[in-house]
């Protein structure tokens, strides 16, 4: 398994006047030596071993030149990938014969841009990134909806700001931080229903991860909409001097998807690799549902203790599927971003168009049941 960080980088977008650019790969190179004369004895074992290996009967025994090689571009190195991660971290790619190399990037829509541009076979990436490349004309494939939560995403305040932590309406007039394009977008949004307040009843500040805390810090914004592992991070940095908004009753108005997605030349061209890639998935979601030292596994990836990881996940589900209820919210996304004009109105039925982003053939092949769409 090897794995980069691309989170130092320059955007994608920057580095292009494109909307999106190609990442250089990584080489590989393996040596051989010549392996020493051996007895008669031994080679008569080696003969045997390879005999029963051929036929089928030796479990565990590959050969170097047929394993599969890919590439996933991940949305971050936060837990919010915690089922992906497990598989990456348990080995799970590795017993499918799947050589996985992991490029880790700022964001799902970072990421997803490089799966798009033909750089990963897969990405992973939250549900509203994907809203807004599908409602553009693209063409990311939704391969496996995995895990979903309501209250990941917070909203952060500072003290002396004027936002008072069980008052969600103390919002209006304030300035807010959060990348646009992504969940956190949409979450404020949300929350903003959820106060009974508008987007012009704010000032919203386009931010990247990596300067929402800082920013907060030193008073150029009163709030951010990221996620609880940023806003416990901003609680440290400010001395205690930041909080969280109350979220009683939020999870009526907002759910985030964590998805993996395909690009079309991999669905079109490596169905033993999807097949696989689903499998590491599935096996993935029963290690986290039967081993409760499943954070032990993923912790140091994102720099994190066991029991923050258990912590923070308590308000996940993890399970692999697709039903009904998951395009009602990327239709619903789909109609934020049009009414808000982040995106245009595309022709033709929009429930329509997401279904048929979904490619569920592969999850149905493996897991009937989990597939549960009209």
């Amino acid at each position: 398994m090897s794995r980069y960080s691309l989170s130092a980088q320059p955007s994608l977008r920057s580095m292009t006047p494109s909307y999106f650019t190609c990442i250089s790969g990584f080489g590989i190179m393996s040596s051989y030596k010549k392996l020493p004369s051996i007895d008669a004895a031994r080679r008569r074992l080696l003969f045997h071993i390879g005999s029963v290996a051929a036929a089928g009967a030796l479990p565990g025994v590959t050969f170097a030149q047929s394993r599969e090689q890919a590439t996933l571009a991940s949305g971050s190195a936060g837990y919010t990938w915690a089922l992906p991660f497990v598989a990456e971290s348990a080995g799970y790619w590795k017993a499918r014969n799947v050589d996985l190399k992991v490029l880790d990037f700022p964001t799902g829509r970072d990421s997803m841009q490089a799966l798009l541009a033909g750089s990963a076979n897969f990405s992973t990436t939250t549900d509203t990134p994907l809203v807004f490349a599908v409602l553009q004309g693209l063409k990311p494939g939704i391969l496996a909806n995995f895990s979903r939560y309501s209250y990941d995403m917070k909203i952060v305040a500072r003290e002396g700001s004027g936002i008072a932590a069980d008052k969600p309406a103390s919002l209006k007039g304030k300035k807010i931080g959060t990348p646009a394009g992504t969940s956190g977008q949409y979450a404020l949004a949300k929350y903003l229903e959820f106060a009974k307040l508008s987007a012009s009843d704010i000032t919203q500040v386009n931010l990247a991860p990596t300067d929402l805390i800082g920013a907060l810090v030193r008073g150029d914004i009163d709030a951010f909409s990221w996620t609880a592992q940023a806003g416990n991070a901003a609680l440290r940095q400010s001395g205690g001097k930041a909080f969280f908004l109350t979220q009683d009753g939020y999870e009526k108005f907002f759910r985030s998807h964590q998805l993996l997605l395909v690009n079309q030349n991999t669905l079109d061209t490596r169905q033993a690799l999807i097949k696989d890639a689903i499998g590491a998935l599935l096996d993935a979601e029963k290690r986290i549902a039967q081993d409760p030292a499943w954070p032990d596994l993923i912790a140091t990836r994102i720099r994190s203790t066991p029991a923050e990881v258990k912590q923070a996940t308590s308000v996940f589900e993890f399970k692999v599927g697709f039903d009904d209820s998951f395009v009602d919210d990327l239709v619903n996304q789909a109609k934020w971003a049009i009414d808000a004009k982040l995106a245009p109105a595309p022709a033709g039925d929009l429930r329509a168009l997401f279904r048929a982003a979904i490619k569920d053939a592969p999850l149905s092949a493996a897991a009937p049941d989990r597939v549960k769409l009209a």
